[in-house]
């Protein structure tokens, strides 16, 4: 059976007792369980049990199948994490569930690895152990993930170029679940893009940019002033403050193979300085909240101890 069929099936009112879920896709998976539980109408607080099959044991899955319902008119029962049981334990879970039919819901999620080869074969041999199951495909495929990328782009009204569009497609054409969160990033750019005024451009566009971070090691390395004010210019931009130590170090040491043309820090002040920023690139490794504080104090503190001859090879 496909989502296709299986959503057909439920809005005509035909609900099975069994459902096997099989795909790579959280997400569509969590979208085809959702339209089961809808079309039973369970109360989720008081009429579903959810259980991992690699933690619960099959009594206690069993049991909740023949506990009548408090409000609703069927119990839903989840079974998830099926693909990380040893076969025997699958084969005997499944000969257990061909056994029993007590009227409630069962619905089972079995979660393929990306890119598995043969997904076909997996399938079939899940249909087959688990005998008295409706088992649904939920594996996507590139036609119905472009349809989906050019209704989407319709319906929200989204102006994206042809490049833009065949990118999305090539990318994400096995997956859907990476596919939703570019468009996440790709809405929020141009919810942004739509509400800059002129004078914000420029910092928008440092950010977009691969901003020069040699900008402030430069500032640095000559003892300006503007050093620590292109550092905290960048922090909007950086994913971490590591990037800057790192470019730094790469500058002194450069700077140290000038010596003869003009550096002016004696080998025992290099060292000195280069302690302090393995200090402070301590602190960020382990994620310390004062490491833009330490970054600041190493700024003040050490710029202009270099003068010219900043090559680092960038």
């Amino acid at each position: 059976m496909t989502v296709k069929q299986l959503r057909a099936s439920l809005n005509s009112g035909q609900i099975c007792n069994e459902y096997l879920l099989f795909g790579d896709e959280p997400l569509l998976i969590d979208r085809a369980l959702e339209a089961i539980r809808n079309a039973l109408k369970v109360d989720e607080s008081f009429d579903q049990d959810r259980f991992s099959l690699t933690e619960a044991t099959i009594e206690d899955i069993m049991a909740k199948l023949y506990l009548m319902p408090l409000i609703s008119a069927k119990r839903l029962i989840i079974v998830v994490n099926l693909e990380d049981v040893h076969d025997r334990d699958l084969v005997d879970f499944a000969d257990a569930v061909n056994r029993n039919n007590p009227g409630n819901c069962l619905v089972m999620v079995y979660l393929l690895k990306k890119d598995v080869k043969y997904y076909k074969n997996v399938f079939k041999r899940l249909s087959n152990i688990f005998s008295n199951t409706e088992c649904v495909d939920v594996m996507p495929d590139r036609d119905t993930i472009k349809k989906w990328i050019q209704s989407k782009i319709r319906r929200d009204r989204l102006n994206l170029n042809e490049s833009m569009v065949k990118y999305l497609e090539e990318e994400f054409g096995n997956d859907i679940t990476g596919l939703k969160n570019e468009f996440d990033k790709i809405e929020n750019y141009l919810h942004e893009a739509g509400t800059i005024d002129k004078n914000n451009m420029k910092d928008l566009s440092r950010g977009l940019c691969n901003f020069d971070r040699y900008e402030m090691v430069n500032a640095f390395l000559d003892g300006r002033a503007e050093a620590l004010t292109i550092f905290e210019e960048l922090q909007p931009y950086l994913r971490t403050n590591a990037i800057l130590v790192d470019a730094l170090a790469r500058g002194m040491l450069g700077s140290a193979r000038k010596r003869d043309n003009g550096m002016q820090v004696s080998k025992t002040k290099l060292q000195d300085i280069l302690e302090q920023l393995i200090l402070v690139d301590r602190k960020i490794k382990t994620s310390s909240i004062f490491t833009r504080l330490q970054m600041e104090l190493f700024i003040l503190h050490n710029a202009g101890g270099f003068k010219n001859g900043v090559s680092y090879g960038r």
